[in-house]
């Protein structure tokens, strides 16, 4: 016959502890669900904005992770030949450009920021990338305006995520 093993238990230590690890997978499943509406950076709805500039539209992001690429995409449909885009110079002082595609004509540096001036084909939509990467960490920085053909945008923020 089997005899019953006698083991003793703290039966309040061990019901603190299912609660602390309770309160573990609820604070982990929370997190998941901020990391799939991207508000941890790199992806989601709530990671990236979309702001007018006249008749442009640029879609930059509205959370990034530090060192992390990222992508600014300006939608112009030109009416000339010259297309011109102002990136304010506090984008500037967050964010490196590796990367500009089409190649631009010229940069010009200004008080304002940097103007990328570009040869496009008048009456089509064109897609100007830039391809960026946040060089430090920041939390809701205002960024002024961007300007598109001289069309200023709303004034936006972002936060660069460590």
């Amino acid at each position: 016959m089997a005899e019953a093993i006698e083991v003793d238990t703290d039966r309040d230590f061990q019901e603190r502890f299912w609660v602390i690890v309770r309160v573990g997978w609820v604070a982990m499943a929370l997190l998941c669900l901020v990391a799939v509406f991207g508000l941890t950076g790199s992806g989601g709805p709530y990671s990236s904005q979309t702001i007018q500039a006249g008749r442009a539209r640029i879609d930059l992001p509205a959370i990034a992770r530090w060192q992390a690429a990222d992508t600014l995409t300006v939608h112009v449909a030109s009416r000339s030949e010259r297309t011109t885009v102002l990136i304010p110079a506090a984008f500037g002082d967050i964010f490196m450009i590796d990367s500009v595609s089409p190649q631009a004509r010229s940069v010009t540096a200004t008080q304002e920021g940097d103007v990328f001036e570009f040869a496009l084909q008048p009456g089509r939509e064109i897609t100007i990338d830039f391809s960026v990467r946040p060089a430090r960490p920041v939390w809701r920085s205002p960024l002024g305006s961007f300007e598109v053909n001289g069309a200023p945008s709303r004034p936006t923020t972002l936060t660069v995520l460590p």
